[in-house]
């Protein structure tokens, strides 16, 4: 959930270290997920990451000939097994879904005891994974809104019968 326009900033600045550290974390955080199938970091990280997982998924059925595509899974796995795993777990499990290979979960807002500041995090997986699936936020029906909506739906109801009789 993107707020407002970047202008002129193609990406989201995760660290202030500069583009290679940048590059460095969203590598470890894919490599992390194609091993884990599930991680847990802060939502902005999760969310750039889900980009270049969902990629990443789509230039690996090329096939492993595939000069783009070995350049790509060179560039982003660190070692053969990771890539083994693209091929021979994930794109089998992906291979009648057209698009959206991850789940993107975000969690309730922490405030962090050393300094003070509200960090948003998020859960990102790849669909189809081994683990116990994450809880689904269920429908609240106490909030105001779904009273008022409840209250304004019996009214119209209530109306509507005084109409027909």
């Amino acid at each position: 959930m993107v707020r407002g326009i970047a202008h002129g900033r193609p990406f989201r600045k995760l660290t202030n270290e500069g583009h290679w550290k940048r590059l460095d974390i969203l590598k470890t955080l894919v490599n992390g997920l194609i091993r884990h199938e599930r991680i847990e970091t802060t939502f902005a990280k999760a969310h750039e990451t889900q980009k270049y997982m969902e990629r990443l998924i789509k230039v690996a059925r090329y096939g492993e000939r595939d000069d783009y595509c070995k350049d790509m899974l060179d560039f982003w796995t660190e070692d053969a097994d990771t890539k083994k795993k693209v091929y021979d777990v994930l794109l089998p499990r992906f291979d009648g879904h057209a698009a959206s290979f991850t789940r993107l979960a975000v969690m309730p807002r922490e405030k962090r005891a050393d300094n003070n500041n509200i960090h948003r995090y998020a859960v990102l997986e790849l669909k189809g994974n081994p683990l116990p699936p994450l809880p689904t936020r269920e429908k609240n029906p106490n909030t105001l809104q779904n009273v008022l909506l409840e209250a304004a739906r019996k009214d119209w109801d209530r109306q509507s019968a005084e109409k027909n009789n």
